[in-house]
Protein backbone atom coordinates (compact mmCIF):
# COMPACT_ATOMS: atom_id res chain seq x y z
CA UNK A 1 0.00 0.00 0.00
CA UNK A 2 1.44 3.82 -1.11
CA UNK A 3 0.48 6.24 1.76
CA UNK A 4 -0.01 9.27 0.47
CA UNK A 5 0.33 13.12 2.34
CA UNK A 6 -2.66 14.39 3.42
CA UNK A 7 -1.59 17.54 0.85
CA UNK A 8 -1.77 14.40 -1.88
CA UNK A 9 -4.74 13.40 -0.71
CA UNK A 10 -6.56 16.70 -0.69
CA UNK A 11 -5.41 17.25 -4.54
CA UNK A 12 -6.99 14.29 -5.30
CA UNK A 13 -10.18 15.22 -3.40
CA UNK A 14 -10.30 17.87 -5.71
CA UNK A 15 -10.04 15.16 -9.22
CA UNK A 16 -13.36 12.86 -7.08
CA UNK A 17 -15.47 16.27 -7.62
CA UNK A 18 -14.63 16.72 -10.83
CA UNK A 19 -15.96 12.38 -11.61
CA UNK A 20 -18.68 12.45 -9.36
CA UNK A 21 -20.17 16.05 -10.78
CA UNK A 22 -19.56 14.64 -14.45
CA UNK A 23 -21.09 11.59 -13.71
CA UNK A 24 -24.29 13.53 -12.55
CA UNK A 25 -23.97 16.04 -15.87
CA UNK A 26 -23.71 13.68 -18.23
CA UNK A 27 -26.78 11.27 -16.40
CA UNK A 28 -29.00 14.63 -16.06
CA UNK A 29 -28.17 15.22 -20.22
CA UNK A 30 -29.07 12.50 -20.95
CA UNK A 31 -32.43 12.08 -18.97
CA UNK A 32 -33.41 14.73 -20.45
CA UNK A 33 -32.07 14.08 -23.98
CA UNK A 34 -33.79 10.50 -25.03
CA UNK A 35 -32.41 9.24 -28.07
CA UNK A 36 -34.43 9.63 -31.45
CA UNK A 37 -32.75 6.50 -32.67
CA UNK A 38 -30.83 7.71 -35.30
CA UNK A 39 -26.70 8.73 -35.57
CA UNK A 40 -26.38 10.80 -32.64
CA UNK A 41 -22.95 11.95 -32.57
CA UNK A 42 -23.02 14.52 -29.37
CA UNK A 43 -25.47 11.93 -27.12
CA UNK A 44 -23.09 9.07 -27.84
CA UNK A 45 -20.20 11.10 -26.79
CA UNK A 46 -22.38 12.10 -23.44
CA UNK A 47 -23.65 8.67 -22.97
CA UNK A 48 -19.94 7.55 -23.59
CA UNK A 49 -18.40 9.66 -21.35
CA UNK A 50 -20.71 9.34 -18.52
CA UNK A 51 -20.07 5.15 -19.03
CA UNK A 52 -15.96 6.06 -18.32
CA UNK A 53 -16.74 8.86 -15.14
CA UNK A 54 -19.01 5.70 -13.98
CA UNK A 55 -15.88 3.52 -14.47
CA UNK A 56 -13.30 5.74 -12.74
CA UNK A 57 -15.34 6.28 -9.52
CA UNK A 58 -16.10 2.05 -9.48
CA UNK A 59 -12.40 1.64 -9.22
CA UNK A 60 -11.79 3.98 -6.95
CA UNK A 61 -14.37 2.94 -4.60
CA UNK A 62 -13.29 -0.88 -5.09
CA UNK A 63 -9.22 -0.65 -4.80
CA UNK A 64 -8.55 0.44 -8.39
CA UNK A 65 -7.39 -2.11 -11.71
CA UNK A 66 -4.25 -4.39 -11.93
CA UNK A 67 -1.24 -2.49 -13.39
CA UNK A 68 -2.31 1.03 -11.19
CA UNK A 69 0.49 3.70 -11.33
CA UNK A 70 1.85 4.29 -8.13
CA UNK A 71 0.44 7.98 -8.08
CA UNK A 72 -3.44 6.54 -8.50
CA UNK A 73 -5.30 7.43 -5.35
CA UNK A 74 -7.89 4.93 -4.44
CA UNK A 75 -10.57 5.02 -1.44
CA UNK A 76 -9.16 3.28 1.32
CA UNK A 77 -5.77 5.28 0.92
CA UNK A 78 -8.01 7.91 2.88
CA UNK A 79 -8.06 5.39 5.69
CA UNK A 80 -4.26 4.57 5.83
CA UNK A 81 -4.71 4.89 9.35
CA UNK A 82 -7.47 3.02 10.17
CA UNK A 83 -8.17 0.34 7.92
CA UNK A 84 -11.97 -0.32 9.52
CA UNK A 85 -12.72 3.00 8.82
CA UNK A 86 -14.01 2.14 5.03
CA UNK A 87 -13.72 -0.97 3.14
CA UNK A 88 -13.17 -1.89 -0.55
CA UNK A 89 -16.81 -1.55 -2.70
CA UNK A 90 -17.74 -5.39 -3.32
CA UNK A 91 -20.60 -4.86 -5.38
CA UNK A 92 -20.64 -7.32 -8.19
CA UNK A 93 -23.28 -5.68 -10.72
CA UNK A 94 -20.63 -2.95 -10.63
CA UNK A 95 -17.61 -4.09 -10.83
CA UNK A 96 -18.98 -6.47 -13.95
CA UNK A 97 -19.87 -3.32 -15.22
CA UNK A 98 -16.95 -1.42 -14.49
CA UNK A 99 -14.95 -4.50 -16.70
CA UNK A 100 -17.83 -4.22 -19.42
CA UNK A 101 -17.15 -0.34 -19.51
CA UNK A 102 -13.23 -1.29 -19.83
CA UNK A 103 -13.72 -4.19 -22.06
CA UNK A 104 -16.07 -2.90 -24.91
CA UNK A 105 -15.93 0.89 -24.41
CA UNK A 106 -12.57 2.06 -24.09
CA UNK A 107 -10.98 -0.74 -26.58
CA UNK A 108 -11.10 -2.12 -30.09
CA UNK A 109 -11.29 -5.74 -29.26
CA UNK A 110 -11.60 -9.00 -31.88
CA UNK A 111 -13.78 -10.38 -29.11
CA UNK A 112 -17.21 -10.59 -29.83
CA UNK A 113 -19.73 -8.42 -28.70
CA UNK A 114 -23.32 -8.79 -28.23
CA UNK A 115 -24.29 -5.77 -30.36
CA UNK A 116 -22.13 -2.84 -31.54
CA UNK A 117 -21.31 -0.33 -29.37
CA UNK A 118 -23.47 2.05 -31.09
CA UNK A 119 -26.62 0.03 -30.15
CA UNK A 120 -25.86 -1.79 -26.77
CA UNK A 121 -27.80 -0.76 -23.48
CA UNK A 122 -25.75 0.65 -20.57
CA UNK A 123 -27.90 0.25 -17.43
CA UNK A 124 -26.64 3.86 -16.73
CA UNK A 125 -29.77 4.08 -13.30
CA UNK A 126 -29.11 1.34 -12.10
CA UNK A 127 -25.20 2.11 -12.23
CA UNK A 128 -26.07 5.43 -10.62
CA UNK A 129 -28.49 4.09 -7.82
CA UNK A 130 -25.76 1.19 -7.12
CA UNK A 131 -23.09 4.20 -7.46
CA UNK A 132 -24.18 7.23 -5.59
CA UNK A 133 -24.51 5.45 -1.67
CA UNK A 134 -21.25 3.81 -2.13
CA UNK A 135 -19.42 7.48 -3.03
CA UNK A 136 -21.48 9.07 -0.22
CA UNK A 137 -20.65 6.20 2.11
CA UNK A 138 -16.99 6.86 1.60
CA UNK A 139 -17.59 10.99 1.90
CA UNK A 140 -19.60 10.56 5.15
CA UNK A 141 -16.82 8.68 6.24
CA UNK A 142 -13.29 10.28 5.04
CA UNK A 143 -11.49 12.08 7.28
CA UNK A 144 -12.11 16.58 6.46
CA UNK A 145 -8.15 17.05 7.34
CA UNK A 146 -8.05 14.53 3.73
CA UNK A 147 -10.43 16.57 1.93
CA UNK A 148 -9.78 19.76 0.14
CA UNK A 149 -11.78 22.39 1.33
CA UNK A 150 -15.49 22.12 0.49
CA UNK A 151 -14.82 18.87 -1.25
CA UNK A 152 -17.31 16.97 0.92
CA UNK A 153 -20.10 19.63 0.77
CA UNK A 154 -19.81 19.54 -3.12
CA UNK A 155 -19.89 15.62 -3.58
CA UNK A 156 -22.94 15.54 -1.14
CA UNK A 157 -24.54 17.85 -3.31
CA UNK A 158 -24.06 16.87 -6.57
CA UNK A 159 -25.08 12.92 -5.26
CA UNK A 160 -28.02 14.22 -4.18
CA UNK A 161 -28.82 15.70 -7.87
CA UNK A 162 -29.41 12.26 -8.97
CA UNK A 163 -32.91 11.78 -6.99
CA UNK A 164 -35.25 10.56 -7.99
CA UNK A 165 -33.78 8.35 -10.57
CA UNK A 166 -36.05 6.53 -12.90
CA UNK A 167 -34.77 2.97 -12.01
CA UNK A 168 -36.78 1.49 -14.98
CA UNK A 169 -34.74 3.20 -17.65
CA UNK A 170 -32.04 1.53 -19.39
CA UNK A 171 -30.07 3.91 -22.09
CA UNK A 172 -28.50 2.91 -25.19
CA UNK A 173 -26.38 4.54 -27.12
CA UNK A 174 -27.75 5.85 -30.76
CA UNK A 175 -27.64 3.80 -34.35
Amino acid sequence: MVIHTDDELKLASQYLVYHIKMLVETWLWLEKNPSQGNWETVRNAILEDHLIHARVLIDFLSNGRPGARSDDVIATDYFHDNSTAFSNLNEPFLNDEAHRIGGWLVHITKKPMPQLKSVQSWPIDFICLSLAPEIEKFIKAVPEMRLATGVKVECLFQLSRLSPLKPSLSLSAST
